[in-house]
């Protein structure tokens, strides 16, 4: 791994083995997902990420893939159903059935060098939710990365009264604009009937054997993470889980520190793979 990649480019020029990257569309439960790995360059395998964005994508965090197969992952972003031309309709499930197909893929493979013995997985937001469930389900994802992550469960709980539990209801109002078969009304009964699977503390006795990462936002306008991160972070840490958090002083998608998080999540998730 070479973290000094991060803010130093080395070109391959004519290695038989450079960075790359691939397009792909894989068969969902719904149909096509659209696909891109980042591949990084060198010979035979490589410790292989696969990153969840949020709802509805707007933040795609390129930019972290980019920077991750700097120094020496691959990694794998995708679109959900319903979304960005992907197949069917969108839901919260559909997320999490989405992200099963894509790991399965990455664990079937072998065309592309995935390391099966190096898996992570990474979750922005609505992603971090995602994130958050293939990690307690799949004991060979080796740990994971939740940035500032939306606790669907957790927060529609809340009172309805309550700041959070608003920010939670205009994240409903706001995405289904440009998703395929939802509307705020189906996503906020879905999670409503699904609180208590849903919610990230629920998972907390599966994640509790692997290290886990979670970066909030102290000026969070969508998760704030009083709500969407502590609660669940001291339950896996009373149980003596291996968490690890941190607040930057910054909004839901890291707009002015981007690469302080970039460089926080790189680090914590090249020790991993080393390990």
């Amino acid at each position: 791994m070479h973290l000094e990649y991060l803010t130093k480019e080395i070109p391959w020029g004519t290695n038989p083995f450079p960075p790359d990257l691939q397009a792909e569309i894989i068969q969902g439960k719904r149909g096509r997902l659209l696909v891109t790995i980042y591949r990084t360059g060198g010979e035979g395998v490589h410790p292989t990420i696969l990153l969840n964005h949020g709802f509805p994508g707007i933040e795609k965090n390129f930019d972290l893939a980019q920077a991750l197969r700097r120094v020496g992952f691959h990694v794998l972003t995708y679109h959900y159903s319903g979304s960005w031309g992907s197949d069917g309709a969108y839901s919260y499930a559909n997320d999490l059935e989405d992200a099963e197909s894509l790991l399965e893929f990455i664990e079937t493979n072998e065309t592309y060098g995935f390391d099966k013995e190096n898996l992570f997985v990474v979750g922005h937001s609505v992603g971090g939710f995602v994130a958050s469930h293939l990690l307690a389900r799949h004991k060979e994802l080796k740990s994971g990365v939740l940035l500032t992550p939306c606790d669907l469960g957790g927060v529609v709980a809340f009172p309805d009264d309550t700041e959070v539990k608003k920010l939670l209801m205009e994240i409903f109002e706001g995405g289904p604009l440009w998703l395929n078969g939802t509307s705020s009304a189906a996503l906020f009964k879905e999670v409503s009937e699904c609180q208590a699977e849903y919610a990230i503390s629920s998972l907390v006795e599966k994640l509790a054997d692997r290290p886990v990462y979670c970066l909030g936002a102290a000026h969070d306008e969508s998760c704030p993470p009083e709500a969407h991160c502590l609660p669940w972070v001291e339950k896996l840490r009373s149980i003596g889980g291996n968490v690890a958090y941190e607040t930057l002083e910054t909004d839901h998608s890291f707009s002015d520190v981007r690469l302080t998080m970039i460089e926080k999540v790189a680090r914590f998730l090249v020790e991993q793979a080393e390990k």
